[in-house]
């Protein structure tokens, strides 16, 4: 899944900083705030650690589902008056090949749609259309879980065919080769690992309620750009309340998901209120030396809390799809609280 602010090409680093810092992170008890697509939630499953992840957004936790939550291909016995094949095989052959219709995000979506919008060809549109419904009328069979990681799936497979540049605050002009290409639902690579509680909450919340954990990782947004508008087409599908959309890209209301991270005259006092909130041994942060926040603002608040120590990622900024050239100077920060 494409997304901005994604962990995994900077695990590595986030991995040895632990090392230099002396922090054990196996076997541990970890708290994964604003968790995006998991992965460094994966990161710390894999090393025997229980996880709890929270984000606001239900395409995050969609994400979570297909991805960190099961270490098996779970099967499908609500369905068995349904469908012949109640496996994971069988579940997605059933849905690659439901016929395709005209309905909510064909016409949202679709060049040919009411509103002529192209964030997908007609056919992806209409086949998105018909294997959502699909997923909506087998949601009271299914437990929360299957349904989330379905639509996990469904996402996924509708991310990899937009015509996008990476985000959704706006559609191409000209088609991109991938998304002239089909819809086709993947399964998804399991591994074991210790057990993943995915919450879809508020990360004040998350940390009001659970205490005495060993290791918080957070990775807020740094600049002022709202996750909820920059991906506002995975959460219409994952939702699936058809609203009425807005303006020339489709926006939905997302008042209630605004982020404080992303507004300058309010990211310190929330950053301020949920440090103040944590209980445990170690907070570790990632950032960036563009966000909002500066890294003297950061460590004022977390110098309060416990000793801390700043660890450096050199990076270049990826921009119009071509490195800009010579040094940008832009670096990801990684701080580590050892709480008193």
């Amino acid at each position: 899944m494409k997304y901005i602010g994604n962990k995994t090409r900077v695990i590595d680093f986030i991995e040895q900083s632990l090392k230099d810092a002396n922090i054990d992170y196996s076997n541990k008890t970890v708290i994964d705030l604003f968790a995006g697509t998991g992965s460094v939630s994966s990161f710390f499953l894999e090393n025997k650690s229980t996880v709890y992840s929270c984000d606001n957004m239900f395409y995050s936790i969609c994400e979570q589902y297909r991805t960190n939550y099961y270490t098996e291909e779970p099967t499908f016995e609500e369905l068995k008056e349904l469908i012949d094949d109640i496996s994971l095989d069988g579940v997605l052959e059933y849905l690659n090949n439901v016929k395709p219709k005209k309905g909510y995000f064909f016409n949202n979506y679709a060049p040919d749609g009411s509103e002529h919008r192209q964030y997908f060809s007609n056919e992806n549109a209409m086949k998105l259309d018909a294997i959502r419904e699909k997923i909506s009328k087998w949601e009271k069979f299914l437990p929360y879980e299957k349904k989330c990681f379905l639509l996990g799936i469904l996402m996924c497979a509708a991310d990899r065919v937009s015509n996008t540049s990476g985000t959704y605050g706006a559609y191409l002009k000209i088609w991109r080769s991938m998304a002239l290409k089909d819809l086709i639902l993947e399964k998804p690579k399991f591994y074991k690992h210790q057990f993943n509680y995915i919450e879809l909450d508020d990360v004040l919340n998350c940390v009001s309620k659970h205490k005495n954990v060993d290791i918080i990782y957070m990775d807020p947004p740094y600049n002022k750009r709202q996750y909820a508008s920059n991906f506002h087409v995975l959460e219409n599908i994952v939702v699936y309340d058809k609203q009425e959309l807005k303006g020339k890209t489709g926006l939905r209301e997302y008042t209630n998901q605004k982020s404080d991270y992303c507004i300058k005259n309010k990211v310190k006092k929330s950053f301020e209120e949920l440090v103040n909130n944590m209980d445990a041994n170690v907070l570790v942060m990632s950032y960036s030396t563009e966000g909002l926040l500066s890294e003297k603002e950061i460590l004022e608040v977390l110098e309060k809390k416990g000793k801390t120590t700043v660890y450096r990622y050199d990076y270049r900024r990826f921009k119009t799809n071509a490195w800009t050239e010579g040094n940008t100077s832009l670096q990801e920060l990684l701080f580590i609280c050892k709480i008193k």
